[in-house]
């Protein structure tokens, strides 16, 4: 019964370690879909400017194409080195809830063989002690 009660706690904290870094992951893939996706506009902008900025020769004139090419550069490189940090936090999360998750389910296999032992060896006595009232 000791050992049942201990697996039981043991299941119970490795759980809530499991769920605790499956609570940090996710706002990390949400921003990574965020700035994925702030990437993605930036480049349908970019693409759909060209054109605009090809035909009008008074932008060139002024030199807004080179402005605008600078700041998209520069919008372009800030949005990439943000997400180069989320997503090596994202990959330092994802390696702990691996291992979390690798504790829980070692748990859960040593509490379900334990009383899979437990039932079979209760059995094998009652199978004894039927056979011995002859």
């Amino acid at each position: 019964m000791k050992q049942d009660k201990m697996l039981g706690q043991m299941r119970a904290v490795t759980n809530a370690v499991y769920l605790r870094e499956h609570a940090k992951v996710k706002p990390l893939l949400d921003r990574e879909a965020q700035l994925r996706g702030k990437l993605s506009m930036l480049k349908q902008q970019v693409e759909d400017s060209k054109a605009l900025i090809d035909k009008s020769h008074e932008m060139k004139t002024l030199g807004v194409d080179l402005q605008w090419q600078q700041w998209h550069t520069n919008a372009r490189r800030d949005l990439n080195q943000e997400l180069a940090q989320v997503t090596a936090q994202k990959f330092r999360a994802m390696d702990k809830l691996r291992q979390a998750f690798g504790r829980k389910h070692a748990v859960e296999t040593m509490e379900s063989k334990h009383k899979a032992d437990a039932k079979a060896h209760r059995n094998k006595m009652l199978f004894d002690r039927l056979m011995n009232l002859d």
